[in-house]
């Protein structure tokens, strides 16, 4: 069976076929019964170049009928599980195929859910790149484009759509597969044909859905566009569908206006649906959206931008990708990417949300900035030959890097340029496909000054990312603003074992020579201070304000090939200085240059500030090096920053520098740490909390970890105590102390901070649901009671009251020490999630067990509690809860998506001993099943989910994974690829550990 199309075999359809309508009837009656596979039964109508022999793809269980032409087919001798072949004859073909096809607990094809709040049952569908395949026969491929024609028969009271509207429905005419309610007879639903689409984005939804309707009409053309909003019933109270749909609305008429181009796809359904593998998908007519963007419990300002935002970028996904599609996977980023960049865009001119690009610049370019560091990076334009290389090539290269590039183009061409050719790009190539040639000659058509070609093939042909670095000197001090120190990392080699590769070297690179050591070693070396360090050369420069700059020179540096590699820049750069408590932009200028160093002019003259941000307003797409004096006002001073986008691009640098190894992780720390309470933008601390987190899970030593999670633990409770009442900040700081709180199973001798952390998650636990947490105590009394591994445990509805005694020092040391110990603060609403945060975390610590988790389950019910309550039992730190975890994880194919995910999260969750270090030998000599016995989602899970980064012995992981690459040179490309990455990731965890010492 070959389940890997490969781009030959699609460009061999291609040159031969023209398809031009798909009439697919899919049976799901029985879809409540438990049954497999479902019936599904199509006829293809298409034209053929030549008389040859063809395949037409198709995953199912079996196929019962195939007749080509008035021909019958012998299934045996056609159908090897994943295409059928089909001899076809020059001019007209009618291909019918009828099949059982399998529900999916995967997320791939169709998929099958049954809540676990009411028992009810859903269908869904999920498609892209290439599973289609699993739910009708079909070429799948997007350039067969084809009129697709649905008839879906399902029990009575299910709510059945799909990309068009529904034009009749009646009795099923055919008998049903299983036995069915007899008080719910099955209805067939009859759909209108599709315009000409892609068969990736054909989409059905099946069950007791419910929602809410409204309606928008185009201000331009006066037509009506139907709109919906649907999710589970458990979840129908949360839907919020008049904010989903004022997104909705406002994104309609940026869209339509600025694009010039009526909405094509007739009405505009969004359905909110469980388990799903994506954030949403763009089927025309019917997006798709993970379930998880309903909250049922209070969220952050973050998460409803967030969800805005995903509204926004499936919306744009309706002109760039559904109405004019990419040929092969290759030109991915003609959807993406642009999807991304307008979806922003939107986000930020059509919504509330006006300062939308500031959660892009901390949190998306950093998703971009990681991805294009692996030695697996790519160019945008991507060489993609088969459909397993495009399922994991939506990633930050083609989403976040290719929207931050498409902001460089349109500074670079100019905003009325860029539309421009996008609204040519729309009218020529409509309902069809196309290459990246396509759309640049367009652009070039209506911006015939600029070089279009020139800058494509130096930012979309390459890969890697520029650094860009500014020296400075003044009249009193003679470069007391040097360059930021040369890089000390370099990503290992994508070819071979994946081991490390140390060349390059240069300003600005993030080369560098020389070893670190080990077998862990990244590559680089050189200072573990560099920029920041507290010895640094300009670690005590001061800032008069009165010193002018007598000289300015920028340099730019690829961060693999250096100076080899040079790109276009158009950027702005902004002196930040004081304005009483903050800082603002002094001045701001732009500047362009492409040359490896530039003079710039502007700032010569000019009055020394605080900060220099290069690439101020986020247009370029590179990471700038602070210079050191920089980095000491940022780490002082950064929450004083006054505009949210300049406090988000210092912060990125910031970031930047600590995984480079240029700033020390304990500085950078520090700098989190002074800014928890004083941050107040959403989207910012959470992109903070997650950098945070990522320096205590793998880059903070061992000897230093307690040290640093105690100093957090302890600033984020100050910053809780004194968060306003019902705020952002409030809810985000008590999230955060959770997560923190977690971690404290790997620490042995506590603190008063560690010992409080533990107490407020006790104390949420004895708050129900509904009610206010009303102050932050360091001991709360219970009764008690004693737990498998023989600790005291409390009764009195909280799972281990008494756990702050676990600090060193005990619940009444922590008084003292933390305005949390004693200040009373209202407005945190006890839910849901901040409870099963709680009552994990206390898992983490050994404080609670099975019947604590089994009582939150119970008292939450939900698909989300199904899920906190699998994460929770496998993270009980006890050797037999270990092994079952193990067993069930084997059996991946009997779990759904996120169950798995679920069970692996609580199977490496923290803990005081090492009880997983045994696994690290099964995880290796397993590598091969966990991908050929699953589907590309599975095992994509399990590769990565399972990979060994949790081990004590990080070296021997590294030099496990060096030796499976190296005996294993034919395995798939997309598996070696996700295991290069992650034995990147940890030999850069082994290197910025290196570089500690005892006081860092």
């Amino acid at each position: 069976m070959t389940t890997n199309l490969t781009r030959d075999e699609a460009q061999s359809r291609t040159q031969v076929l023209d398809v031009s309508t798909y009439t697919v009837d899919i049976d799901v009656s029985n879809a409540e019964t438990g049954a497999p596979t479902y019936l599904s039964r199509t006829v293809v109508e298409f034209t053929a170049r030549t008389e040859c022999r063809t395949f037409i793809d198709l995953i199912a269980d079996s196929v019962t009928f195939a007749e080509i032409n008035d021909e019958i087919l012998d299934p045996a001798e056609v159908f090897d599980g994943a295409r059928l072949g089909v001899p076809i004859r020059t001019g007209k073909n009618i291909l019918t195929i009828e099949a059982q096809a399998y529900y999916s607990t995967s997320g791939e094809g169709l998929h099958r859910f049954t809540d676990p709040a009411d028992g009810k049952v859903y269908l869904y569908t999920q498609y892209e790149p290439t599973d289609a395949r699993r739910v009708f026969a079909n070429f799948d491929q997007p350039d067969l484009k084809a009129e697709f024609i649905f008839n879906v028969t399902a029990p009575g009271h299910f709510q059945v759509l799909s990309n068009r509207p529904e034009t009749s429905r009646g009795p099923s005419q055919e008998k049903s597969q299983e036995p069915v309610d007899s008080d719910s007879p099955a209805i067939t639903h009859h759909f209108a044909p599709t315009l000409r689409q892609s068969s990736y984005i054909t989409c059905i939804t099946a069950g007791p859905y419910e929602g809410a309707t409204d309606e928008w009409t185009d201000p331009t053309t006066g037509e009506t566009i139907a709109l919906g909003a649907w999710t589970r019933a458990s979840l129908v109270d949360h839907l919020d569908a008049s904010d989903i749909f004022s997104i909705t609305k406002a994104g309609l008429d940026f869209f339509s206006s600025e694009f010039d181009y009526p909405y094509p796809w007739g009405k505009y359904d969004q359905i909110f649906v469980p388990e799903y593998n994506l954030g949403a998908m763009e089927n025309p007519g019917l997006v798709t959206f993970t379930d998880s963007l309903i909250f049922r419990d209070k969220v952050t300002d973050a998460n409803y931008e967030s969800r805005a935002n995903v509204i926004l970028h499936e919306m744009a996904h309706m002109w760039f990708g559904d109405l004019v599609t990419m040929k092969w996977w290759d030109d991915l980023w003609l959807k993406e990417s642009f999807a991304d960049y307008m979806g922003g865009l939107a986000l930020a001119e059509a919504t509330r949300f006006t300062d939308g690009w500031v959660t892009f610049a901390l949190r998306r370019k950093a998703w971009a900035y990681t991805q294009d560091l692996y030695p697996t990076t790519h160019p945008i334009v991507a060489d993609i030959p088969d459909v397993e290389a495009a399922k994991l090539n939506f990633d930050g290269i083609t989403y976040a890097k290719g929207a931050s590039v498409l902001k460089q183009l349109v500074a670079f061409v100019g905003r009325e340029a860029f539309f421009a050719g996008s609204r040519l790009y729309f009218k020529r190539f409509d309902f069809r496909n196309t290459e990246l040639a396509d759309f640049l000659e367009c652009l070039a058509e209506v911006a015939p000054d600029r070089d279009i070609a020139t800058w494509a093939s130096a930012w979309l042909g390459t890969s890697g990312v520029s650094e860009l670095s500014l020296e400075l000197t003044t009249g009193s001090s003679e470069a007391v603003r040097s360059k930021a120190s040369t890089g000390t990392y370099v990503s290992g080699s994508a070819s071979g074992s994946g081991s490390g590769n140390a060349s390059g070297s240069g300003s600005g690179n993030a080369g560098g020579t020389g070893s670190a050591g080990g077998a862990g070693s990244p590559g680089g070396a050189g200072s573990a201070g560099g920029a920041g360090s507290p010895g640094g050369a300009a670690a005590s420069a001061k800032r008069s304000g009165r010193e002018n700059i007598t000289s300015a020179k920028i340099t730019q540096a690829d961060s693999a090939r250096g100076a080899e590699l040079l790109r276009p820049h158009t950027l702005e750069i902004a002196t930040l200085g004081r304005s009483g408590r903050k800082l603002v932009p002094l001045d701001t200028f732009s500047f362009d240059f492409s040359t490896e160093s530039a003079e710039v002019e502007q700032l010569v003259g000019r009055t020394l500030g605080d900060i220099t941000l290069v690439n101020y307003a986020d247009h370029d797409y590179a990471r700038v090096r602070l210079d050191q004096a920089s980095t000491e006002a940022a780490i002082r001073s950064v929450s004083r920053i006054a505009d949210p986008l300049s406090r988000a691009l210092v912060w990125s640098a910031l970031d930047n520098a600590v995984r480079d190894g240029l700033l020390p992780v304990q500085r950078y720390l520090t700098a989190y740490a002074r800014s928890l309470g004083k941050e107040s933008h959403a989207g910012i601390m959470a992109g903070l909390s997650q950098t945070a987190l990522t320096c205590l899970d793998q880059w903070v030593s061992e000897r230093n970890f307690e040290t640093a999670i105690s100093g957090l633990l302890g600033a984020a409770l100050d910053a809780l105590a004194t968060a306003r009442a019902g705020s952002d900040a409030q809810l985000h700081l008590a999230n955060l102390v959770l997560a923190l709180t977690s971690r404290t199973a790997r620490c042995f001798e506590g603190s008063a901070a560690i010992a409080m952390g533990r107490s407020f998650a006790s104390q949420i636990l004895a708050v129900p649901v509904g009610e206010e947490i009303d102050r932050l105590t360091p001991g709360a009394p219970a009764e008690q009671r004693t737990t498998p591994n023989g600790t005291s445990q409390s009764e009195a509805g909280t799972a281990g009251a008494e756990s702050a005694d676990a600090g060193s020092g005990g619940a009444g040391s922590a008084a003292p020490d933390h305005a949390a110990a004693s200040m009373p603060f209202k407005g945190l609403i006890n839910d849901h999630a901040l409870r099963w945060n709680a009552l994990t975390a206390l898992v983490c610590l050994g404080w609670a067990d099975h019947t604590d988790i089994a009582r939150e389950n119970q008292s939450d019910p939900s698909s989300s509690g199904r899920l906190h309550a699998e994460t929770a039992s496998a993270a009980m730190p006890l050797p037999i809860v270990k092994i079952r975890a193990w067993e069930v994880i084997n059996e991946a194919a009997a779990l759904s998506n996120d169950v798995l995910s679920a069970i692996i999260s609580g199977f490496v969750a923290p803990t005081s001993m090492p009880l997983i270090e045994n696994y690290v030998d099964e995880y290796f000599s397993l590598l091969a099943t966990f991908w050929s016995d699953n589907s590309i989602e599975i095992a994509r899970r399990l590769v990565l989910g399972l990979y060994p980064r949790w081990s004590i012995d990080e070296e021997r992981v590294v030099e496990k994974t060096d030796a499976w690459l190296a005996e294993h040179g034919d395995a798939p490309a997309a598996l070696r690829r996700l295991l290069i990455e992650r034995r990147d990731d940890l030999a850069r965890a082994i290197y910025l550990k290196s570089t500690q010492s005892s006081r860092h």
